[in-house]
């Protein structure tokens, strides 16, 4: 008889995790399963809802065979409703009632959606209703309020505190953050307002990193109802973000659990780490960077930005193939930097347009040159660019740059899979004058020896090449980075990890 699986109070939980991780791209089912063992609750029912969600996208009929188990998860709504449609023809014959439940659900989710499907479930029994639901539900998307008042400001006026607050919440974009921004800086924070939407509009204000200036009720009302939402662990990490800046009374609010506790932990300075140990980034002596730039002008643009800054440095050389450059540079001992990258093509010029799949296995010939996976990763390019870097972003990783704007925005994805990786992007503008600059003071700083680097002292130096760059202010430090730090404590504290 095959030894029965360990109890999954035993089983190694770090290693659990990048399995599930590593499952989710190609066998979301099996990353379901897998992570039934991980202990956290938080944790555990994060990522059957990253597998599920995954399978409504790809694998629709093995979503449906998984629909029982997840149909009162909170989560549910946010599965995008045409997606949704692909599942329920699975059950609609079968199990009619659970497939009217999640059409219902995800029908109040994505109203428009819902609506502009209709032809596809009117038919069914309960179409109607799902129909009905859909326009009890349809209030203006975000996006497009949001694109009004910048285009009509005095459109405004028009709106409720609550609706503000929800658009607010709701900006992904930098246009968008801009103008919730302007929405907010006037706000009457004394009205009644969802503890959600609250959190998510002032954790749009403290990204500027200065104190926030609304009354203490609002910012208590902010850090409620945390462990009850949909996403909990994404909610806390807006939390962190707004304790970063706000009075330490405001923690009373605070639930009494694991996260409470270490949202409370990040206001305390020892639990900053303000060094870097160099030992982490040269195994053996060598510090493998991968760049990855993007297939567009800007991509392009940024890459031959990135080769001149080294060009005329001794201590570097560059090797050039068609789908990639690599770097090496030589410093103090047998220590040395080599830095591989893929060579990008604007994708955008119709000259280009058949060349789009040689140029996008570029990536992969990349990581089938390089020795080993990387120390360090660094993303170039736009916000919009992330879903690609993603990927390859591995527990091997021990500092990760986002140079592209609001990068900020990602620190979950990043930590999430590099979980002993610190990070450094911005609030702000990304913008090529300053990564270019700021990666090679870096890169000279890990060749001239060492055995750590201490990011206060790093930063100060680079205030000759640059202080007067507005931008630069925007760029977090590791050990500034409330969010990271939360994050990094939450899931050592979860996995037992080191």
């Amino acid at each position: 008889m095959p030894p029965l699986p360990p109890a999954a109070a035993v089983v190694d939980q770090p290693s659990l995790l990048e399995q599930a991780q590593q499952l989710m791209e190609i066998s979301p089912r099996l990353a379901f399963e897998k992570v039934s063992l991980l202990r956290d609750p938080v944790l555990r029912e994060r990522l059957r809802r990253d597998a599920f969600l995954a399978m409504t996208r790809s694998r629709p009929k093995e979503a449906a065979a998984l629909l029982s188990q997840v149909i009162d998860a909170r989560w549910l709504p946010a599965v995008n409703f045409a997606q949704a449609l692909d599942v329920a023809w699975f059950t609609v014959r079968d199990q009619p009632e659970l497939s009217k439940r999640f059409l219902m659900a995800t029908a109040g989710r994505h109203p428009a959606l819902a609506l502009r499907e209709v032809r596809q479930y009117i038919e069914l029994p309960y179409g109607p209703a799902i129909r009905d639901a859909a326009r009890s539900a349809a209030t203006p998307q975000p996006d497009l309020l949001l694109l009004q008042i910048r285009q009509n400001p005095s459109f405004a006026q028009s709106l409720s505190s609550k609706e503000i607050l929800r658009l607010a919440a709701a900006a992904t974009t930098e246009d968008e953050r801009d103008t919730a921004l302007t929405l907010l800086r006037n706000f009457d924070w004394t009205v009644a307002a969802d503890p959600s939407d609250t959190r998510g509009a002032l954790a749009l204000l403290a990204e500027s990193g200065a104190p926030l200036k609304v009354p203490l009720a609002a910012v208590r009302l902010a850090l409620r109802e945390i462990e009850t939402a949909e996403d909990p662990l994404a909610e806390a990490v807006k939390a962190a973000a707004i304790i970063a800046v706000a009075p330490p009374e405001a923690d009373e609010a605070l639930p009494d659990s694991t996260i409470g506790r270490l949202l409370h932990a990040q206001r305390n300075p020892s639990a900053r780490n303000t060094t870097l140990p160099l030992a982490d980034l040269f195994p053996n002596g060598l510090c493998l960077q991968r760049y990855i730039f993007h297939n567009d002008d800007d991509g392009v643009e940024s890459f031959e930005s990135f080769l001149r800054s080294y060009a005329d440095d001794p201590n570097w050389t560059i090797e050039k193939t068609e789908s990639l450059v690599h770097l090496t540079g030589r410093g103090a001992g047998q220590r040395r930097i080599e830095i591989y990258a893929n060579t990008p093509v604007d994708l955008q010029l119709p000259v280009h347009y058949t060349s789009a799949a040689a140029v996008g296995a570029r990536q992969g010939t990349v990581t089938a040159t390089m020795p080993a996976r990387p120390t360090v990763l660094v993303h170039r390019g736009h916000d919009h660019h992330f879903d690609v870097t993603r990927k390859f972003l591995k527990p091997e990783a021990r500092l990760v740059f986002l140079g592209s704007c609001h990068g900020m925005t990602n620190v979950e994805d990043v930590v999430t899979r590099c979980r002993r990786a610190q990070m450094i992007a911005t609030r702000g503008v990304g913008t090529t004058s300053v990564n270019d600059a700021f990666l090679r003071a870096l890169n000279r700083q890990l060749l001239a020896g060492g055995d750590s680097i201490d990011w206060d002292r790093f930063w100060a130096s680079l205030g000759p090449a640059l202080g007067a760059n507005e931008h630069f202010l925007s760029y977090v430090p590791p050990h500034r980075n409330a969010a990271a730090r939360f994050l990094s404590a939450w899931y050592r504290e979860v996995l037992s990890a080191p």
